[in-house]
């Protein structure tokens, strides 16, 4: 297994990690340099209406998701229209996070950009310079480096755990606190 972290990598919690915020998840690395690392947790929705954080938008029924415990007050995206949404990052296999919001809602309101087509977050996952590195080394961490065409689906973590390495499967019904066991 490499311990390489770039921009696009999946990252899962390892079973029993003491942050329960980041208990059974998936995330997604969208930014990585120098300065540090930005992720966003792809298995956790919130109840949160996506008209609290934009009203304009015509579409209503979109689940948000608990991008991670940075910033829960701004709302992020992730989606493969670069050439619909100025100012974008990319991630990669043409996957992009951010971007000029307003023209993400004229798209969606225009119908050339379908809601299912868009992650929505609420908050973001952060670490400083070296931190992750760190929290990799210390076992909290599983790397997963694949194609992002798993976006598409629902994101299970176990199902990823257990794709990464089968022994891992006994990890996967484990009670969250292992002394319960």
């Amino acid at each position: 297994m490499k311990n390489e972290i770039n921009t696009g990598t999946i990252l899962l919690s390892k079973p029993f990690m003491e942050d329960k915020r980041f208990e059974k998840t998936v995330i997604l690395i969208t930014e990585h340099d120098e300065n540090g690392t930005v992720g966003f947790i792809l298995n956790k929705n919130t109840s949160i209406d996506i008209l609290d954080f934009t009203p304009l938008l015509t579409e209503e029924k979109i689940t948000i998701k608990q991008g991670g415990p940075v910033d829960n007050n701004s709302l992020f995206f992730i989606h493969k229209h670069p050439d619909l949404i100025h100012n974008c990052i990319k991630i990669k296999d043409g996957y992009f996070w951010g971007g000029d919001i307003n023209d993400l809602i004229e798209g969606m309101n225009r119908n050339e950009i379908k809601a299912q087509e868009i992650l929505f977050f609420t908050g973001y996952s952060g670490w400083e310079k070296n931190q992750l590195k760190e929290e990799i080394n210390e076992g909290s961490w599983i790397i997963h480096n694949t194609n992002l065409e798993l976006l598409e689906k629902s994101i299970n973590w176990s199902t990823l755990l257990i794709e990464i390495n089968k022994e891992f499967e006994v990890w996967t019904t484990a009670p969250s606190d292992f002394r319960l066991n």
